[in-house]
This record gives structure tokens, C-alpha cells and sequence, in this order.
């Protein structure tokens, strides 16, 4: 009998850990963060700029530094070149390869909330290799302000832990993977996370627009509600998604990663495993010319020079 309740104990185990990393949970409400704010290994990132943050942040959280916000938001390289500092960094914030870390913000910045949710997963958490996991607090602050609790200004002392990345390989994507679906892969999709009229080629943001042969065009801006940024309720967020088959890998893109950064912690949270976020987005993958592109359009220098000559004339004439 006593052999049955261990073998029933190590099934139990396992099947939690595959419900994070499944999704089930990933998405927390305030009563989830209330009752882990103060408690050993659970770490809040803010994910506001400084400002805000020292106007008012949940009890105990941390703040991301802002070199790491510029790496995740400019660096076409992100994190391949910094690892090292990035590993310190997280551990100067209090995060370990033990860690419980819930990653919240402003709702209306939707766009940029998510960046550390996939980041995280990138570098291991959620996954077999350690035991540090990673959520998303979807209401953020305005959600705990709803909920009766009150912002703090004070910074928290935080105990320096370790962090030694165990990057997932499936979390990142190539260029040459990209094509390789491009020219006919069949059990992978591409998902366009971009605005209809970049996809179309008619809104270019790199030397070229359109879109990459074989990706289909789901904008990240169908995830939530316009008003309050506030995430879809699963049931119809797989409606949305509902043509893309849970057993593919799945890449999403858009011009940066920040906006695939949302729909990818979309699509965990609706169970899809094999799920990347193409961080290089549109703004590499549309500049280089030896890559294939549908509905190629090109970005019109000639228009933008008359547009800053315009510029300049009127700024000579109100002088």
C-alpha cells in the first residue's frame, strides 16, 4: 500500500508541474497576489518606469532596472550578449533559480507588460530544468487598488539570490527556422501579432513590408478588451486561436517582440506548449533582402526626406 501512495504522490507532482508549464495557472488574479506578497521566494517585478514606480508599487515588489527594460526593448541582440549581466541583475532583484516571480504593471501598457513573463521562460523558469517559475498578474495595479489594498513608495530590502539561466531553446527562434517554414514546414505556424496594415505591407516600419510567406495575421490587440486592457477570458481567447493546433510549434512575431510577447503569454496560457516569440521581429527580418516576403512593399525614402524637408521649412518660417 505504501508503494501505491508513493507512486500516487509522484504522479500528483508531476501533473502539477505540467499544469504550469501548461498554462493553467500562469494567470494570477489579486487574491492569488495578496495572499503570496511577503512570502519567502515569491518575488513581484514592476514593470513601470522608475517614476511610477516610486509613486506607488504593491508591497514588496521590485522594480525592473531600467538598463534591462532598453535591452529587451531596443537591442535587436537582447539578451544573447548580456546573459551574464542579465544573470547578475536578477539576482541583485532578489531572484533565484528557486524563485516564485509574479510580473505585473500598468494594464494600458500591454504592449510591454508581458517582456519579462516571456523572458523568464526563456531563461528556464517553467520548464524541467529548475525549479523557478514565472506568472503574470494580469489586473496589475489598478486591479489591486480595486481590490482595497493601497500602493507602497518605500523600496524593499532585498536578499541578494543566484540566478544561472538554463535558456529553453524552444522559447527562441532563428531567421533560418523562420524560412524553413516559409518554403512548406507543415508542423509549425507563424502567428503575425502586427496590425493588419503591416502585415498587408501597407504600414512599413523596416526597408520592406508585408509579411512572412505562410504566417497568418492574428493582431495581439485582439487579446484584450480596448477599454480596459484587461486580458479575454480563455474560453473566448481559444476561440481566436482556435484554427491553430495545440500539438505545432508555434512562433509569434511582431515588429520588436514586445507585442509577441503578449500573445505568446496568450497562447501559454491557453495550454500551448511549444510556443517561441521571434524576438528580432519585423524591424530584422523585413530589412534583410535575402529573406522571403508576400505582399513586399518598400519603404519610401524619397517620401520621408520631402516630409523632413516640409519640417524644416516651417521651422524656418515660425523662427
Amino acid at each position: 500500500m505504501k508503494k501505491y501512495l508513493v507512486i500516487l504522490v509522484a504522479i500528483l507532482v508531476c501533473l502539477c508541474g505540467q499544469a504550469l508549464a501548461a498554462g493553467s495557472d500562469l494567470i494570477v488574479d489579486t487574491a492569488f497576489v495578496k495572499d503570496k506578497t511577503g512570502k519567502p521566494g515569491w518575488v513581484l517585478v514592476d514593470m513601470r518606469d522608475a517614476d511610477a514606480y516610486k509613486q506607488g508599487h504593491i508591497p514588496g515588489a521590485v522594480n525592473l532596472p531600467a538598463w534591462v527594460s532598453k535591452a529587451f526593448a531596443d537591442d535587436t541582440k537582447r539578451q544573447t550578449e548580456s546573459l551574464a549581466k542579465m544573470e547578475q541583475t536578477l539576482g541583485e532583484m532578489g531572484i533565484g533559480n528557486d524563485s516564485h516571480i509574479i510580473v505585473y504593471g500598468e494594464p494600458k501598457h500591454t504592449s510591454w507588460n508581458a517582456v519579462m513573463f516571456w523572458a523568464m521562460e526563456l531563461f528556464g523558469c517553467n520548464s524541467d530544468s529548475m525549479r523557478c517559475t514565472v506568472r503574470f498578474y494580469d489586473e496589475g495595479v489598478n486591479g489591486w487598488k480595486a481590490g482595497g489594498s493601497t500602493l507602497d513608495q518605500a523600496v524593499p530590502a532585498v536578499k541578494p539570490a543566484t540566478f544561472k539561466a538554463a535558456p529553453e531553446l524552444k522559447r527562441r527562434v532563428t531567421a533560418e527556422e523562420i524560412v524553413r517554414i516559409a518554403e512548406g514546414e507543415k508542423k509549425m505556424v507563424i502567428i503575425d501579432v502586427r496590425s493588419a496594415n503591416e502585415y498587408k505591407g501597407l504600414d512599413v516600419r523596416a526597408l520592406r513590408g508585408g509579411h512572412i510567406p505562410k504566417a497568418v495575421n492574428i493582431d495581439f490587440a485582439k487579446n484584450f478588451d480596448a477599454t480596459t486592457f484587461r486580458m479575454l477570458p480563455l474560453d473566448q481567447l481559444q476561440g481566436i486561436y482556435k484554427d491553430v493546433p495545440k500539438s505545432a510549434r508555434v512562433i509569434v512575431h511582431c515588429q520588436t517582440g514586445q507585442r509577441a510577447s503578449y500573445s505568446y503569454l496568450v497562447l501559454r496560457a491557453l495550454g500551448y506548449n511549444d510556443v517561441a516569440n521571434y524576438g528580432d521581429g519585423w524591424r530584422v527580418y523585413g530589412s534583410d533582402l535575402k529573406l522571403p516576403v508576400e505582399d513586399e512593399t518598400w519603404y519610401d525614402f524619397n517620401k520621408v526626406n520631402m516630409a523632413i524637408k516640409t519640417v524644416k521649412e516651417i521651422q524656418e518660417k515660425v523662427k
